[in-house]
Order: structure tokens, then sequence, then C-alpha cells
């Protein structure tokens, strides 16, 4: 996979003179299967419906740490050039990435605060719509789970987004080893804070549903929400993106990688109800992921297979997937009384997957161009190349 030495100017974000990389199709289509199992997680209750499969389907909530790690591989392949080179701009992307994310984001918040707008009377309900909107929700756990729950995630990666621009270059290796070595180290700090809450929190920290004392709940909770916590996660992907772009694996290696990740992580899976529920939400499986990343990252026949035009398209809408399927859900249950069945999971993925297309192709790719394209016009200086 070569960089393009053109310069592609269809984007009105992009850096001129900066040669650009050409997208990774397979770890967008991988996307939409993380947020399948996110969805899924949530549609079907209990969990033993899925019979041999129940302990994997009971941990989708895993699906988050994946997209923490892949969105710092993600910038950092993305952006690495651009500052590399001194012409990255941190206000040019907080509006890239409030560009992309925001106009579905605030749609969903829009038809969950409509959907929810009984429930306004309540100061500390005002309290949490705003916190939504604002994206601040997770740093209270007072008032994330209100209206969109899955929406605590996005709180997060916009706290993730304010400090990439400052942090990432200074996670660039010098050798290969010290890559690995600082990804080793960031999986580790992720794990830290939930392995003590094992010790200090056992029964809480073991169950997501035990039987344990409030103030036990409460902190594990904390724990799973707090963005400063899930932070090692994000630093996780971009020492992972440096790996990738300095010191990247022979396709045979990247092959292997994705093939033992795959593994390794179906096998985890399976064994997760033998494993502490707090672990598995704050990144134990980071390894995992990040073998699949790089694996993915190179042309083999798996990646060749996820770069279907119609994968790439799913993937592309898993954002708003992700968004809208919690909301969606809540009211087919509470308007038609649907069920938590498998079979229902797929009827209202029937309706919902189509719906997160439309939001991507109408509300996402539209805004982002006008967004970007309007900051453009407004800050020329920020596109034109600096005469060498």
């Amino acid at each position: 996979m070569e960089l393009q030495q053109i310069m592609d100017a269809r984007s009105p974000g992009h850096t001129p003179g900066v040669p650009r990389l050409p997208n990774i199709k397979a770890l967008t289509s991988i996307r939409f299967f993380a947020a399948l199992h996110v969805a899924l997680y949530h549609m079907v209750r209990p969990f033993s419906l899925w019979g041999p499969l129940a302990p994997a389907m009971s941990v989708g909530y895993t699906g988050v740490s994946f997209f923490f790690l892949l969105s710092g591989f993600i910038l950092t392949y993305s952006h690495a050039r651009e500052y590399e080179s001194g012409k990255g701009n941190p206000l040019k992307f907080w509006i890239a990435r409030f560009a992309r994310i925001y106009p579905v984001y605030l749609v969903s918040m829009i038809v969950a605060g409509y959907l929810s707008r009984s429930q306004f009377h309540n100061k500390i309900h005002i309290l949490a719509y705003l916190a939504d909107l604002l994206m601040l929700q997770s740093w209270s756990i007072r008032m994330v789970n209100f209206f969109n729950v899955p929406a605590w995630s996005l709180s997060v990666e916009a706290f993730f987004y304010l400090v990439f621009p400052f942090i990432f270059l200074r996670l660039r290796p010098s050798t290969a080893k010290r890559a690995i070595f600082t990804l080793a180290v960031m999986w580790l700090l992720a794990l830290a804070v939930p392995l003590l809450c094992l010790k200090l929190y056992p029964a809480a920290a073991w169950t997501e549903n035990a039987n344990s004392t409030l103030a036990a709940a409460n902190q594990i909770f904390r724990v799973r929400r707090l963005p400063i916590l899930a932070l090692p996660q994000f630093l996780a992907g971009i020492s992972l993106g440096w790996l990738y772009l300095h010191f990247r694996p022979r396709p045979k290696t990247a092959s292997f990688l994705a093939a033992a990740g795959i593994v390794c992580l179906a096998v985890t899976l399976m064994l997760a109800n033998h494993l502490p529920f707090v672990v598995l939400h704050n990144g134990l499986l980071l390894p995992f992921f990040s073998m699949i990343i790089l694996g993915l990252a190179e042309s083999n026949w798996l990646s060749r297979l996820l770069s279907i035009p119609v994968l790439v398209l799913l993937g592309e809408a898993s954002f708003s997937l992700y968004l809208v399927h919690f909301i969606y859900n809540d009211w087919v249950k509470s308007t038609f009384m649907a069920s938590d069945t498998i079979l229902g999971a797929v009827w209202k993925l029937a309706v919902v997957i189509p719906i997160s297309v439309l939001l991507h192709l109408c509300v996402e790719r539209p805004c982002r161009r006008v967004i970007l394209g309007w900051w453009s016009r407004r800050h020329p200086a920020a596109l034109t190349v600096p005469a060498s």
C-alpha cells in the first residue's frame, strides 16, 4: 500500500502538499461488525437465548474498546504526515472531528430528547441533556446514562480528540521494540485501575449485574465511564498507528497476525464468563484487537474480502448504527411491546441498518462537506502550501 504522491483535494479538510495515505477499506468495514456486536448485546436478553454463543454475545461492550483503539490508530495513520511536516493545525483537526461526528450525534440526541420529553420536569434530566449536547456526560456518573446510553463513548472520544494534537507526536517511536513496549505499557495502564477494583470490589468487578453494595457498584461504573481511565486504550491505538507507519509488518506476518488475532479473540470471547467483567470492559482484549488491525491493514484474502463496496458502506454507516440502535430498540419495545429475542433483533436490525445508511448518506456526508467547506473559506491560509 503506497503513498499517493499527488494531492487529493476531494476533501475541503485536506492539507495541500501533504501526501495522503490511501484509505484502509478493511478497517472501515470491520467497524460494522464491532457496532453490530454492540447492537446485539443491547437487543437480545437474556443472553442465554444465544445458546453456546452466550458468553461471546454477553460481552458486546468490548466493541467499544475496539473503537477506542481503532480511533487512535486511524487518527495517527491519517494525520502523522501532516504533523511530521509541520503543517498540523489543532483547530483544523478539531473542526474536522466536529464535522465528522456531531451532525449525526445531534440528530440522535434530538430524537432521544423527543422520546424522553416527559422526563424534562426533573432538573437532573435537563442538566443531563445539556451535558449530552456538549458531549460532557461521561464525566459524571449521575448524568451519563440518561437518554441515549451508548453516547457515553462519544463523550469519551471528544476528550480523546481534544488531547490528540498535543500528545500523538510524543508517542512516535524510534525503534520497533520501543513501539511495542509503549503499546504494552498502555495496555497495562488500561488494566491498572480495573485490577485494583478487582481487589477492592471483587463481586462488582467480576459480574456485570452482581449483587453488591451501592458504593461498590458506583465505583465500578465510574471506572467504566471516566474518559481519563479510557485514555490508555486510545493511546495504545496511537502507538499501534506509529508502529504500522514506521515498522510495517511484512504481508505474511500481517496475514498471520490477522488470523492469530481472530482465533485468540474468538477463544477469549467464548471464555468471557470466566473473566472479570470490569477488566474485559476496560481493555483486556487490546492485544488481540491490535493483531487484527495490523493484519487487516495489509493486503491479504481477508482484507480484500472486507474491502467489497457494500461492506465498506456498512462500515461507514456504523457510526450511525452505533448511535441510533439503542434509541430505536427502546422505542419499539415501549411502543409495540417488541421482544428482545434473536428473531426480534433480526427484524429490528433490518430496519435500523438502512436508517443508519440513510443517516450516513443524507446527514453525515453532506454536513461534513458543508462544515469543512465553510471552515476552509474562512481560513484559506491554513490550506495554502507554504513556499519552500
